[in-house]
């Protein structure tokens, strides 16, 4: 029973950080992409909110996945903004971008706070897309 439990979590976890970083990677190559930091810092921080939400948080509200949503989108953004645009990581000698690069949809170009947004509601469809088939393995 809990060898079960155990792979039932690593799997929430893992459509968790897919849905996530599969859309994040997309919309960013229909913009400007990125640098491999970036990419390799979102997954990780993935993983680690996706692995606290199934181990600690998980609940079916759905206010409480969009607050934890909420916090997710506000530490990715800021932690890549502080650790990246400030000059820290290339600091250390890692290659990452000095600038935010543009969020482009189609060929509109919005302001770097948009990504905030879009962090946390791709996050949000995540906790979504997992409960959702969590209901229908039940069912």
């Amino acid at each position: 029973m809990k060898i079960k439990r155990y792979s039932n979590g690593i799997f929430q976890i893992a459509f968790i950080v897919a849905a996530f970083w599969i859309l994040d990677v997309v919309f960013h190559m229909m913009g400007a992409g990125e640098s491999n930091y970036y990419y390799l810092s979102k997954l990780v921080n993935s993983i680690l909110f996706a692995s606290l939400w199934v181990l600690a948080f998980k609940s079916g509200k759905s206010w409480k996945k969009a607050v934890y949503s909420f916090v997710f989108g506000t530490w990715i953004s800021f932690y890549y903004l502080i650790s990246s645009y400030s000059g820290l990581v290339q600091w250390l000698g890692i290659y990452a971008r000095y600038t935010p690069p543009p969020f482009v949809i189609g060929s509109i170009v919005l302001g770097p706070f948009v990504w905030w947004v879009f962090h946390s509601l791709v996050f949000y469809l995540g906790l979504e897309f997992v409960q959702l088939l969590d209901k229908n393995k039940r069912d």
